[in-house]
């Protein structure tokens, strides 16, 4: 498929472009939609979220009926002797949720109106049982609600409020559901005589949970912060309401009330807040009449419920002035992404000449630069791979110093023993008296050379070796106390004074023992090879930062200041026999076990090398 070209590209964006002015004949569609859609959401979304929660009020209301429909049955027996009053306080623990989440308190009574059985709720405050005890009266035969379940054998409503079964000061108006209830009388029929009573109080806060959750589907699913749910009476009287503080009074304003006490299905409507501000509502009843005849309402300020609406006409208006911004300095910025490419072309070579040859251009921009772009990234390539190339030379030439390296050591223990060699076939061929004093000799030189060859294959072999095999956790301060004994014994004779100064408590660190004490021996040889008049060596640890740090300090003549950036280079030396793989030795071992090692300080009378080790978890015992 042919790729279209800049030119092109460009031109298609200028035309584009007038398709900009569709977006006002969009705007003014919108313009006139706008109050039918709202009217949808205010038609459909406020009356069906009130009468979801208005069946979920009659549905809990149901529930408690039907709970002390259970309960009656299970008192028909209670009353006739004291036996059965037992069982019956062990049934009703049985029903469910009765005295957990629906009631406040269950009161039976006998026929005579004397209490014979009460519980109050289980979510009440155990510390007030007591007090709520002194409240309940011996006998409720005055009650009103008892003589009219007596008299007309049916379920009675006892109206909203606080009751006086567990509240002092009814006069005072409480903001807290729990201290409000709405009770029922139901009487309990026995075989002869009037029947006993069975009263309940529903636990309030169950109810205004319902509402509380349908605020919590308007604030934070709806995006409706300001919205408020209520359940009032037909009088207009607030019985529960998201603001605790309306909780008792006649619900206002006027407007509102007049909707909500005439609301007999679901409905919607409007009305004006004391501040001038415009609320929507949307009301349906719930309830089973006489005292329970009740009416849930949705409210919700406009300005938050058509926010929407209202800021995208907001965004409108702010693009079309956007708009004619965008027209005139369009052409700018289309040229701009017309080199877009090429900039990425430009910042991929910076990135090649700063050795990143992984770089790769994508072939955009058209054909031309298409190609150019392909011409690219095949260039990144090819010095990809002549890097690798180059690489796998270098490491051929250094094999082969290491071999002429090697070579050269090699040499030298070679030549002392061809001349002892030499001198003693020629002893032997004169019958020189001196040839067993040669032979000697040369079993001499031969052991000492050997030495120094098998000095010579352990250097190279450790440079050329792999990480330590095995590591084992230690006491860090522990182990360098042995190993200062060992060097003291490796080196007595030596003008040397070995001191360690522990530091690093209980850190533990995990190391190959053989491998890194031979790092310690090599810097100490060193400092007494530096010195041969005597040196004192002191080891001091120490933990920073979630490593151990080991300082060796030698009071020599220091390290010259040509020496100090190449001491850990291999085959670097200042002595003037030795393979100059000491010190990179060192530097492998130390960084194979995951630490570091420098010189941090030197001068004539203080060298101090510093090894860093991670810290391990301790060794179990």
């Amino acid at each position: 498929m042919r790729r279209i070209s800049l030119a092109s590209r460009f031109v298609f964006t200028l035309v584009v472009t007038a398709v900009l002015p569709l977006l006002l004949y969009g705007w003014f569609s919108l313009r006139s939609m706008r109050e039918q859609i709202d009217e949808q959401v205010v038609r459909v979304f406020l009356p069906q979220l009130a009468a979801d929660h208005a069946q979920k009020i009659d549905g809990l209301l149901q529930r408690v009926d039907q709970a002390c429909a259970i309960v009656r049955e299970i008192a028909r027996r209670a009353l006739d002797s004291r036996a059965e009053m037992a069982a019956f306080e062990e049934q009703v623990e049985l029903v469910p949720d009765l005295l957990d989440n629906y009631l406040d308190l269950l009161l039976l009574a006998d026929s005579t109106g004397r209490v014979v059985y009460w519980q109050d709720g289980q979510r009440l405050d155990p510390n007030t049982h007591e007090r709520r005890a002194a409240l309940i009266p011996t006998t409720v035969a005055d009650a009103a609600w008892f003589r009219g379940a007596q008299r007309e054998r049916t379920l009675q409503f006892v109206p909203w409020g606080r009751s006086p079964f567990l509240h002092r000061g009814l006069e005072h108006r409480s903001m807290d559901p729990a201290s409000h209830h709405l009770g029922l009388a139901i009487d309990v029929p026995r075989p002869e005589g009037p029947p006993g009573v069975l009263f309940a109080l529903l636990r309030w806060g169950e109810v205004q949970l319902v509402l509380d959750q349908a605020r919590d589907v308007l604030a934070a699913r709806a995006g409706l912060p300001s919205a408020q749910v209520l359940l009032a009476s037909r009088d207009g009287r607030v019985l529960a309401h998201t603001d605790r503080a309306r909780y008792g009074l006649p619900l206002a304003p006027p407007a509102l009330a007049a909707q909500v006490t005439a609301a007999k299905a679901m409905a919607r409507g409007a009305y004006a807040a004391a501040d001038g501000a415009r609320w929507r509502v949307g009301v349906a009843p719930c309830g089973l009449g006489g005292a329970r005849d009740f009416v849930v309402a949705v409210t919700v300020p406009e300005t938050e419920l058509f926010a929407a609406s209202d800021a995208f006409e907001q965004v409108l208006l702010v693009a079309i002035a956007v708009t004619l911004a965008v027209l005139v300095l369009w052409s700018l910025v289309a040229s701009r992404a017309i080199v877009a490419p090429v900039r990425a072309l430009v910042a991929a070579t910076r990135r090649v000449a700063g050795g990143d040859l992984a770089v790769s251009v994508p072939a955009r921009g058209g054909p031309e630069l298409g190609e150019l772009a392909s011409a690219f990234n095949q260039m990144a390539t090819e010095l990809a791979q002549g890097r690798q190339r180059l690489v796998a030379v270098e490491r051929e030439q250094a094999w082969a110093e290491m071999a002429r390296q090697v070579a050269h050591e090699v040499k030298n223990p070679l030549q002392p023993m061809r001349m002892a060699a030499q001198l003693l076939q020629r002893a032997r061929r004169e019958s020189d008296p001196r040839a067993d004093a040669v032979a000697d000799r040369l079993a001499r030189t031969v052991l000492e050379q050997t030495q120094a060859l098998d000095r010579i294959a352990s250097d190279f072999r450790a440079f050329a070796g792999s990480a330590p095999a095995q590591r084992t956790p230690v006491r860090l301060d522990d182990w360098l106390a042995e190993l200062r004994d060992q060097c003291a014994g490796l080196f007595a004779g030596k003008a040397l004074e070995l001191t360690f100064a522990p530091g690093a408590g209980d850190a533990a660190v995990a190391l190959d023992s053989p491998t890194l004490a031979r790092v310690f021996v090599n810097l100490v040889q060193n400092a007494i090879e530096a010195a041969p008049n005597g040196v004192a060596v002191a080891l001091r640890s120490s933990r920073a930062d979630g490593r151990a740090v080991v300082e060796i300090a030698d009071d020599g003549p220091g390290v010259p200041d040509e020496a100090r950036g190449h001491l850990f280079e291999p085959y670097f030396t200042t002595k003037s026999s030795g393979t100059g793989l000491g010190l990179a030795i060192c530097r492998r071992v130390v960084e194979a076990h995951g630490g570091a090692i420098r010189l941090d300080r030197t001068r004539a009378g203080e060298t101090v090398f510093t090894i860093e080790l991670p810290v391990a978890p301790p060794p179990t015992a």
